[in-house]
């Protein structure tokens, strides 16, 4: 029986090996694939990390300002590898109490370990509604996960469903390969990419806003919503996207045959995204004021421009020359792994913050674990060293 075995060799696991190598405890990293394996094999070609150079410092050293590619993530992620007692093609497939600790059951056998750091994340699983199996088959159907490039999909329009920060990438990806592209939009929010002289992610990290927890919400459902929209290097919005010949669409509400149809919803769209652009700012100037600090006024931002929009209630796949669809529209995880005691009717672990409610069991990498940067690479070392810390101290006990 081995002190620790931290399941899950993305990011979030490699900062847990890091941190329980740090403390000298004895541990073990089981990767069902290999190390960094969402990262290999869910991202698009054109895939850019749109959090900046200091944001990742779990990475290794880097520009502050660079904005990684995904091939250069999954280069340093295998440096990070190399460095720790990773099994690749270890895939966990029960956890069991067994003695004084945990069983893991692989194909390989059996781990036995004093404590387990579940890291495997909540968003590698595509999650695709019960709308796709009623398009006809002769459309071509990819979620974010299997996307790749324009060329996998057949010629003509592409119609891609969600707009949160993939579904706006991968429309942009599309734009310029040629296509013609369709944009089931959602309410999703924007951050603005420069306010006041500095870019807007350094003012908000300043003021803590990454380090919220949930219990200084005063809306919950904050938890559940999309995170905001910000390119790398750059704003994003829905009406610079229709300003770039993307058609924007309410969401998608129907399928029957070879029309789909559409709420009424893009206006809300926009709005949602503008509304937290200006709470953003709201924060910001709030800093400024608090610190008295000589900050220049507030720069023009082209997405705050209106645009014209004239959104389509139904479309014709055939007669608009749709041969394919991009399924943006988000990930969950999978965790019955853990049995029907650890997990709730949603699917997700039961916990209190990062530990789960039997001893000897944490989690890490999960979204809002701790605080709103708890499933961005910015705060995987934190709270990797928070949990390695009470890993330590429980096998003490």
């Amino acid at each position: 029986m081995i002190d620790c075995a931290v399941v899950g060799a993305g990011p979030a696991g490699l900062a847990a090996s890091a941190a329980l190598a740090a403390r000298q405890v004895e541990h073990v990293v089981l990767e069902r694939g290999r190390a960094g394996e969402s990262w290999r094999s869910q991202r698009w070609d054109s895939f850019r990390l749109n959090t900046v150079g200091w944001m990742n410092r779990l990475l290794g050293d880097q520009p502050a300002d660079a904005y990684a590619t995904g091939l250069e993530v999954v280069r340093r992620l295998q440096r990070l590898a190399a460095a720790c007692p990773v099994h690749e093609g270890a895939e966990v497939t029960r956890l069991e109490p067994s003695g004084e600790g945990y069983a893991l059951r692989t194909g390989g056998g059996d781990v036995l370990a004093r404590a387990v750091v579940v890291a495997t994340g909540d968003q590698n699983q595509p999650k695709v509604p019960a709308l796709a199996r009623r398009f006809p088959a002769r459309v071509a159907h990819h979620h974010t996960a299997s996307y790749r490039h324009p060329g996998q999909l057949p010629g003509g329009t592409v119609l891609v469903v969600g707009s949160a920060q993939s579904g706006c990438q991968i429309a942009e990806d599309l734009l310029a390969g040629g296509r013609r592209v369709v944009l089931a939009t959602s309410p999703v929010g924007r951050v603005p990419f420069r306010h006041r002289g500095r870019e807007t992610v350094e003012w908000l990290a300043e003021a803590g806003f990454m380090d919220q927890r949930p219990g200084d919400l005063p809306d919950p459902s904050v938890m559940r919503a999309a995170m905001p929209i910000i390119a790398p290097g750059r704003g994003l919005s829905l009406p610079a996207l229709a300003r770039a010949g993307v058609t924007l669409a309410g969401r998608l509400v129907a399928v029957d045959g070879e029309r789909v149809a559409f709420d009424d919803s893009v206006a809300a769209s926009i709005a949602a995204g503008d509304a937290f652009a200006a709470r953003a700012r709201t924060m910001v100037d709030e800093v400024i004021r608090r610190r008295g600090l000589d900050a220049p006024p507030a720069e023009p931002d082209e997405h705050d421009a209106r645009v014209d929009l004239d959104p389509p209630s139904s479309l014709d796949l055939r007669a608009e020359g749709v041969g394919g669809v991009v399924w943006c529209t988000g990930f969950s995880g999978e965790f019955g792994w853990l049995g029907p005691d650890l997990v709730g009717a949603d699917g997700q672990p039961l916990r209190d913050g990062a530990a789960a409610p039997v001893p000897g069991l944490w989690y890490l990498g999960l979204r809002w674990l701790t605080r709103r940067c708890s499933g961005l690479l910015l705060g995987f070392p934190g709270d990797a060293a928070a949990v390695a810390d009470a890993v330590r101290a429980h096998l003490a006990a």
